[in-house]
């Protein structure tokens, strides 16, 4: 009831008002720092994080002193503080703010990583964006924007954004690939449009991609003219990111050549698809997928990779946001793992029991065989350790890298990652 309620104040007029009020007053009181740098804002549902600390990456080795600022990460040049928050989302005055440090740095570029929802509530409405990346978009936050079309509209606000800054740059990348790109890139008159894309031929094309469980290589090709690309970045969403961000590089003026090496340099980015081995040779990865098409991509990629291995996936679904997603999610899960352990995300105020019901009614296998729920997350993964044999692989789905968890009662400290490691470095040695 909460939830409607909040929903139809946020479609109010007032409260539209007095979003984007804040968000001027927000810019006028720290001087207007956006407009003392190049500001790129990443968008899209699936790779914000990893594209923007790619990008951040490529800027900083290559040009000038870049700040960056994601749902894990922010950094001013080199120098890099975890994002405490759970969210993306910030206030509008925490983002001037921000972009007010990032001035007093010297930091002459800015890469921002924007969600829809700090888009649809104006935190961004001051900010003078000079350059616009966008790669995907897929179901997601359909709790608060209803339908995809309404999710796809607030993103492309945005891109209209980037043709009202003064700077008169008016810079967008596209992916190809995805079929909101035409529609957008025809409706909008920027001054330059880059389109990078894997299936389809354009201006900046990855081909002969070969997916490892370690690494990947790929070849970026443009104007005839071929680069090898070989990555610690896993799975085929990483190779869309790359190009995003080395298409941005590149209509920064940066060398392809000079890209990709700051590229090869690049650790995979905080617990985006983390990969960890142990003493039995079993694989474990911890990653972020929390949409149907990022499980898809992450099962999938796990699947090509290594064929005859074992699949042990560790999953559960967040409580009130997103609850159309859980069955589809389920459908993925169960499409691609051999085992399944069902869990607690992070259920907030909604019951955790009756989440996980409402997802076990949708799996039709044998319970305490090749299905199991363990509404304890840590119990969870400790259990999926257990389970796993020579060669298995064991994927840990959706928290990623966040460290607390929201029960019913409270916040709690929990890591998918520090459990797994102390399984990791203990073989396993702890009570069920």
């Amino acid at each position: 009831m909460l939830g409607k309620v909040k929903n139809i104040l946020r479609r109010s007029v007032f409260y539209n008002v007095y979003k984007s009020l804040q968000s001027k007053i927000a810019s006028l009181y720290y001087q207007n720092p956006s407009e003392k740098m190049v500001v790129i804002w990443v968008t899209w549902t699936d790779g914000k994080s990893t594209t923007c600390n790619i990008l951040h990456k490529i800027l900083n080795n290559n040009l000038w002193k870049t700040a960056l600022f994601t749902t894990v990460n922010q950094k001013f040049g080199s120098t890099e503080t975890a994002n405490t928050a759970k969210m993306t989302n910030v206030s509008a005055f925490q983002t001037q703010e921000f972009l007010a440090q990032a001035v007093d740095n010297e930091c002459k570029y800015c890469v921002l990583e924007v969600s829809s929802h700090w888009i649809d509530q104006k935190r961004v409405a001051n900010i003078s964006f000079d350059w616009a990346v966008l790669t995907n978009i897929s179901e997601e936050h359909l709790d608060y924007h209803k339908t995809i079309l309404d999710y796809a509209n607030t993103k492309k606000k945005l891109f209209q954004w980037v043709l009202r800054n003064k700077q008169w740059l008016w810079i967008a990348i596209f992916n190809k690939d995805d079929k909101f790109w035409k529609q957008w890139s025809e409706e909008m008159a920027f001054n330059k449009t880059i389109t990078y894309a894997i299936h389809t031929t354009w201006e900046i094309r990855a081909e002969n991609i070969k997916q490892y469980v370690d690494h990947t290589e790929f070849t970026i090709k443009y104007l005839n003219q071929e680069y090898q690309v070989n990555t610690k970045l896993l799975w085929l969403f990483n190779v869309y990111n790359i190009l995003a961000a080395v298409s941005a590089a590149y209509g920064l003026k940066v060398d392809i050549e000079k890209a990709i090496k700051s590229v090869e340099e690049i650790e995979p980015v905080k617990w985006r698809m983390n990969y960890y081995q142990d003493k039995k040779w079993a694989h474990y990865f911890i990653d972020y997928a929390h949409t149907p098409a990022a499980l898809n991509a992450v099962l999938k990629f796990l699947k090509d990779v290594a064929p005859e291995n074992k699949i042990i996936t560790v999953f559960g679904a967040p409580g009130v946001r997103d609850q159309e997603k859980r069955p589809k999610m389920w459908a993925v899960v169960d499409q691609f793992s051999d085992i399944v352990i069902l869990t607690d995300d992070d259920p907030d105020t909604e019951d955790r029991f009756k989440i996980i019901d409402q997802v076990a009614k949708w799996i039709k296998r044998k319970q305490w065989d090749d299905f199991w729920i363990i509404p304890d997350r840590e119990l969870a993964v400790q259990l999926a350790y257990k389970l796993s044999k020579e060669w298995d692989i064991v994927l840990i789905a959706w928290k990623g890298h966040e460290t607390v968890q929201l029960t019913n009662e409270w916040k709690r400290h929990y890591s998918d990652v520090e459990t797994l490691q102390t399984l990791i470095k203990s073989n396993g040695e702890l009570p069920l």
